[in-house]
């Protein structure tokens, strides 16, 4: 049996959507399920984190730990996580984070009303996302090997004076 030309074009067609499909769900997968290898940290979903980071979330979101930020040692690795709220009126709460040098950081945010963000440069590089209203979006960076303050603030055109709504790192 002779195929003709138009029916071998609509067997290679059929092949690579076969294969985008393939490829896609995998990599849908894994960003859903955090076992993807080619994202980078700060993904701002649960998954981008790195493992450490992820149980030491889970850690401070299921224990009481009464306060906005904690350092959480699940792994033998002490995390400072920090639930952060960016909201219209009161802009960053809390709008002071103290962390050690070379610490690991991960931040909870959540904004109640509009997309915002967070930006501060660090020594290392710019630490930023966006943070979609009603969910938790995550970022993960370390902290600069020397002391000193940082500013972060508000990228993002979310409200009344939001180029006021700033807040410092103080790395100790």
């Amino acid at each position: 049996m002779k195929l003709s030309g138009d029916r071998i074009l609509d067997i290679w067609v059929a092949i690579l959507f076969i294969l985008v499909g393939v490829f896609s769900g995998w990599n849908i997968y894994g960003v859903t399920h955090g076992t993807g290898t080619g994202y980078r940290y700060g993904l701002p979903l649960f998954s981008g984190l790195p493992k450490q980071a992820q149980e030491a979330v889970l850690y401070f979101n299921s224990h009481d730990v009464g306060k906005q930020e904690a350092v959480i040692n699940v792994s033998g690795i002490p995390i400072l996580v920090v639930n952060m709220t960016v909201s219209q009126v009161y802009g960053f709460i809390p709008n002071l984070i103290v962390a050690n040098t070379s610490e690991p950081v991960v931040l909870q945010i959540y904004s109640p009303q509009v997309i915002t963000g967070f930006y501060m440069t660090l020594p290392s590089g710019v630490v930023q996302i966006n943070a979609v209203p009603g969910m938790a979006n995550y970022e993960y960076f370390v902290t600069p090997s020397t002391p000193g303050n940082y500013t972060f603030m508000e990228p993002e055109y979310a409200g009344y004076n939001f180029s006021y709504w700033t807040g410092t790192l103080e790395v100790v």
